[in-house]
């Protein structure tokens, strides 16, 4: 974790082992929820190890709408910010290692360290961009473009995440996304 917090944000090394040491290590099996559906999100977490997806909840269809790989940070940072109930529960889909803070000891270290603010503000930043730039490919590009866009994103995915769940985060059907890795099968 200190590696990645110096590396993405800039911070010392002094600074970096200082956030990493306020956070709390626990281990996720397989099908545990980090957040759950309708609780109040109140805490962040890094992952070290393992694979997430992230589900919206509506009230007749469920979305994927995030998978959460190693060295990510994880939450429901709208729940987290505006301290409402979740509308998205966030499970394991592998044994995962994670760094967990909570929004107390997040908000404690931003009133005493000015670095811990700035960090906060990126990750804000980052968050927005990565949603707006989510809901232009909806709009913009066609489904074997989006698919291609994730599989530049993290070649692995195709190996550890079903093809369904993929669908579901791309917004089309399990059908489509098989025609789609069939024509680029062939095209190899």
């Amino acid at each position: 974790m200190r590696n990645f917090l110096i590396n993405t944000f800039g911070i010392t090394e002094s600074d970096a082992e200082l956030f990493s040491a306020s956070f709390e290590k626990i281990d996720l099996l397989k099908g545990d929820k980090f957040i759950t559906y309708g609780k109040v999100s109140d805490k962040i977490g890094f992952v070290e190890k393992g694979l997430l997806k992230c589900t919206l909840m509506g009230s007749k269809k469920l979305v994927i709408d995030d998978f959460i790989f190693e060295n990510q940070f994880v939450a429901n940072y709208y729940s987290f910010l505006k301290q409402e109930e979740s509308n998205k529960e966030i499970t394991c889909l592998k044994d995962s290692i994670l760094r967990v803070i909570t929004r107390k000891k997040l908000e404690e270290l931003g009133n005493k360290y000015l670095f811990v603010e700035k960090m906060a503000r990126q990750v804000s930043e980052q968050l927005f961009i990565s949603t707006a730039e989510k809901l232009e490919d909806i709009r913009l590009l066609n489904a074997e473009e989006r698919y291609l866009k994730l599989l530049q994103a993290n070649r692995k995915i195709t190996e550890e995440i079903p093809q369904y769940e993929i669908a579901s985060y791309l917004n089309i059907s399990p059908e489509t996304v098989s025609r789609i890795r069939n024509k680029l099968t062939l095209r190899s």
